[in-house]
Order: C-alpha cells, then sequence, then structure tokens
C-alpha cells in the first residue's frame, strides 16, 4: 500500500465515498480510511439480528438521491456497471391509526387525495391545490441540492424575484405545526403530514419548519420512493466499486487522529497507529463541525467555537430489527403495498406531546413507529422463507427521564434502558398486527443513539441528520463552512449529513466533489451534468 496519493479521504460514509468516487473518476489516485469494518457509515446493512437476515441499521428509504444526477444519469455507472438496483413499492409511505384506519402518500397525485378523501373532500381538494402550487416550486429546492449551496443572501434575492419564492420566503419562521392547522381540518389528515415532517427529525412545532412540507410534497409527487436491492449496504458497496474500478484504494479498520495542516495548507492525515499518509491535492473529511478543533490545529477560533456550537436535531431515534418467521400481518392487508408505515396515536394532543418528550430528554409514552418490511418487496434479505422487521421510534439524543418505564431520573442512555423499551416498542407495534407473537420472532437487536454515535462521529449524540435541518438555505453547518472548504487549511474540504444538502441519502458528496474539482481547475462538465 502507497502512503502517497492525490486525495486522501477520512470517513466512509455514502458521501464521502461519492465525493471519493468522481475524483477517482477525474483521474486523481485516492485512498479512502474507514474506522468501521464495513464501508457505508448511515449507509449500511448488517446482520445484526441472526445469519441471512439484512437489516438497514440507519437510513432505509431513498427518495431524494433519485433526482441526484449521479443516480438519475448515472453519471457513475453505480446502476450500468457495478451492481446498484432499486425497488419501489406502490405507496412512498402509510400512516396507520389505532382504530386500524390509514392515509397513504402515493406518487400519483390522485391517488393520494383519494385516500385522503376517506376523511375529509375539502382536505383532499386543499391538499391537490397545494401540490400543483409545490411541483411548480420543485426547481427552487432541487436545482441547487446536489451542487455547491448558494450563500443565503443570494437565494434570498433569487427567491423574492417571483411568486413562488416570494411564497417560499414568507414560511421563515412560521412551524408547519402552524400551516397544517391553518390548512386542513381533519385531525387524521393534519396528524398525517405533522409525522411526516417529524421525519426529518425536527418537532414541526418547531419555528422554520413550514417550508418541510412544501419541498417534501414537491419531491414525494416527482419522485419515487425506494429502498435498495439487497440492503442499503449495496449503495455503498457500489460506490466502493466504483472507486476501486478508477484506481482508488479503501482501507477498513483504520483510525485517522489528526489532518495535518502545514503552512496552512492540508498535507494528509496521520492514523492512530502513527502512519502519515500524505495528499498532494486534497484531504476530504467526514468531521462533524463540533469535532473541528479536535481533528485540525491551528484553525481560527472563532470558526472553531461557531462550528462546536451548531445545533442538532430535536431528537433521534431508537432502531430495532427483528428477523421473523413470517411476515407482518396487519389487520387491514392493504398497508402491505408501503415501504414505510408510520403508527399514529390516536389525538393530535398525543402525537405532538411524543415529539416534545423526545425533544426534552424524555422516552415518549406513546408509540411513534416508522416501519419497513422489505421483505415483502425484496425476499433477498431473508433466508428463504423468512422475513424482517424494521421498527424505530423517535428518541432523546440525551437521555434525562423515561417515559413508559417508570418516569425515572436517568443520566444518559444505558443498554438496559434500550433493550426494554425496544420490548416496549414491539409490544406496541403487536397490536396493529394478527401474528405479532413471541413464537414469530427468532432473534432481535437494537441501537439507541448512544450506539449510532458510537458507529460514526458524524451523529454526534445520535444525530443522525447530522445537525438540526432548521438551518438556514446555504448555512449548514455554518455560514463559513457552507462552501465545504475550510478557511485556514487550504485543500481541506468536509462532506458529510451535516453539510448541504443534509442528512439522508442525498448523494451529497457530488456537490462537495464539484467544488475540489472546479478549484482545481477542472472542467467538470466532463464528468457531470452542471
Amino acid at each position: 500500500m502507497s502512503n502517497q496519493y492525490d486525495a486522501v479521504v477520512v470517513g466512509a460514509g455514502h458521501n464521502s465515498l461519492s465525493t471519493a468516487a468522481y475524483l477517482a473518476k477525474s483521474g486523481m489516485s485516492v485512498c479512502v480510511l474507514e474506522k468501521n469494518e464495513i464501508i457505508g457509515g448511515g449507509a449500511v446493512s448488517r446482520e445484526v439480528t441472526a445469519p441471512g437476515f439484512k437489516h438497514d441499521t440507519h437510513a432505509t428509504g431513498i427518495i431524494l438521491a433519485m433526482a441526484n444526477p449521479m443516480i438519475s444519469q448515472d453519471e457513475l455507472e453505480l446502476q450500468s456497471r457495478f451492481g446498484l438496483k432499486f425497488m419501489s413499492p406502490e405507496a412512498t409511505y402509510v400512516s396507520l391509526f389505532e382504530d386500524e384506519t390509514w392515509i397513504g402518500t402515493f406518487m400519483g397525485l390522485d391517488q393520494t387525495c383519494e385516500s385522503i378523501a376517506k376523511y375529509s373532500a375539502k382536505d383532499a381538494e386543499t391538499y391537490r391545490a397545494f401540490v400543483n402550487r409545490t411541483i411548480k416550486m420543485g426547481p427552487i429546492f432541487t436545482q441547487g441540492m446536489f451542487k455547491p449551496p448558494i450563500p443565503p443572501e443570494m437565494m434570498l434575492t433569487m427567491l423574492g424575484q417571483g411568486p413562488e419564492g416570494q411564497e417560499i420566503i414568507s414560511l421563515y419562521g412560521r412551524s408547519c405545526y402552524d400551516l397544517v392547522l391553518e390548512m386542513f381540518e381533519h385531525p387524521k389528515v393534519r396528524m398525517h403530514f405533522l409525522k411526516w415532517v417529524a421525519e426529518g427529525m425536527v418537532n414541526p412545532s418547531r419555528p422554520g419548519t413550514a417550508s418541510s412540507l412544501y419541498f417534501m410534497t414537491a419531491v414525494a409527487h416527482t419522485q419515487e420512493e425506494t429502498a435498495v436491492v439487497g440492503g442499503t449496504q449495496a449503495m455503498s458497496d457500489s460506490l466502493g466499486r466504483c472507486i476501486e474500478h478508477h484506481g482508488g484504494e479503501i482501507r477498513i479498520n483504520t483510525w485517522v487522529r489528526k489532518v495535518i495542516t502545514s503552512g496552512g495548507k492540508a498535507t494528509g492525515v496521520e492514523l492512530s497507529d502513527g502512519e502519515v499518509i500524505t495528499a498532494s491535492k486534497c484531504v476530504v473529511a467526514s468531521i462533524h463541525p463540533h469535532l473541528l478543533g479536535d481533528y485540525i490545529d491551528g484553525l481560527d477560533p472563532t470558526l472553531v467555537e461557531d462550528a462546536k456550537n451548531v445545533p442538532l436535531s430535536s431528537y433521534g431515534a431508537i432502531n430495532t430489527h427483528w428477523a421473523l418467521h413470517e411476515a407482518p400481518s396487519y389487520k387491514c392487508p392493504e398497508i402491505n403495498k408501503a415501504l414505510l408505515v408510520e403508527t399514529i396515536p390516536a389525538d393530535m394532543d398525543r402525537l405532538m406531546s411524543s415529539f416534545d418528550d423526545c425533544t426534552n430528554g424524555k422516552l415518549a409514552s406513546v408509540f411513534n413507529a416508522v416501519v419497513a418490511h422489505h421483505t415483502n418487496h425484496d425476499p433477498s434479505r431473508a433466508p428463504e422463507g423468512k422475513h424482517t422487521l424494521y421498527l424505530y421510534c423517535f428518541a432523546p439524543l440525551l437521555l434525562k427521564n423515561t417515559g413508559p418505564l417508570g418516569g425515572q431520573d436517568v443520566d444518559g442512555w444505558t443498554d438496559e434502558i434500550r433493550d426494554e423499551y425496544k420490548e416496549w416498542m414491539v409490544s406496541e407495534y403487536a397490536k396493529f398486527c394478527t401474528n405479532m407473537t413471541p413464537d414469530n420472532i427468532i432473534a432481535s437487536a437494537a441501537e439507541s443513539p448512544k450506539d449510532m454515535a458510537e458507529w460514526s462521529p458524524s451523529f454526534q449524540n445520535g444525530d443522525i441528520m447530522g445537525v438540526t435541518g432548521a438551518l438556514p438555505l446555504g448555512a449548514r453547518p455554518t455560514p463559513v463552512l457552507a462552501q465545504y472548504a475550510v478557511p485556514g487549511a487550504q485543500g481541506l474540504y468536509l462532506s458529510g449529513p451535516f453539510c448541504h444538502p443534509g442528512g439522508a441519502i442525498t448523494g451529497g458528496g457530488r456537490a462537495t466533489a464539484m467544488k475540489i474539482l472546479m478549484d482545481s481547475g477542472v472542467d467538470v462538465s466532463t464528468l457531470m451534468q452542471i
């Protein structure tokens, strides 16, 4: 193995992998360094329950990346050459209520409105008109997602030039909760959309969240919600094959101690065993803004302090995984059409209290799950005839007080609290099914926010979105760091869920690679659509 490269990439999450793949395709010699035994970061699938059962232990549903030219134009040949395949169930997600009724969001607007009209014809027409408007705004949201972001002041100027942009500006400071109550009349319709927005790990009562509903509806009715055939790991593995095909190298079980700088320029990294790997052109680092000062010496103290103070999301999640003999059988079988199922409590107050509890450090006593049973659509994820279940609930990043476990004061996550809550979760979920009995369960596993933080430093306190999604456009994680380059360390660039365009599976490393290549004087039009 060499210790000299054009580009050294710290971390092998899907963002840094996609950055590395574009750099390798451009002709750079690239080395990717990953602390875990597998690549992928939050885009992984692991046999955490029993042999042969592939569980997406973090990201599972994929929609934003489908609009990224990395996927839509197959710029890296992930689909045509490196084995990446997607599946698209009929429904994007379904809200399942305690009384066994449901509302579904489908890619087709007519089908979605029919689902809403079961509860309110007026709400269905309101939604139709709203989506027809947000789809027209779609380019405002998506055109800049996969490129370096426009600075906030330029974005405001651009938005102010047309009625659609002016409407988006009018949302600044408004909460999704207020918007949804203003738009819709039926409680179940309201809860359907509030729970959906809450999946961004931001409490929908928080000011500034109203625009999320605009963005999500525009995307949901123009892009298919998918999952990766074989598990999300298969996307990361396809990126790995792409990197290696273009001459890049990937090292697993490799810890980076420091980014080395000299004369204000990043020149390489030092590993935990003392080995130094040099980079002649750039270092790309998935270093969370809270940790910048720990990994890089000599940065402006104000930059480091501002980065350390970037707020995290409102809450995280306890993610549980189940190996099953039979697929869960719902009391209303239409639910099986959905990629994701959201369980919804009986009334608005209980739903909102579950968000508030998690925001305030308490395990919610209200069952607020997100559910996926991919083997209904992709049998390759389990041994023949067997099934997997993905079941998570919102949970505090920093646990201070527990909910259904008795309300005792605690100081942080323990394995005992995590596992006891896991058992409560499956007992609540079983109420929606006819066969979630102990004899159907082969094995199970769970991860708390503490476990997720240990898996990836990009998930500080278990924040799987990197940092809060409520930051202004073009200012993620801070205005100074929003263009990926780190001032005071020339040649050092950031890539990760804490950067634009944000958390979830987006292929966000494409934008980082575009910035690096443009700074290097490369004609990026030979590699990607611009």
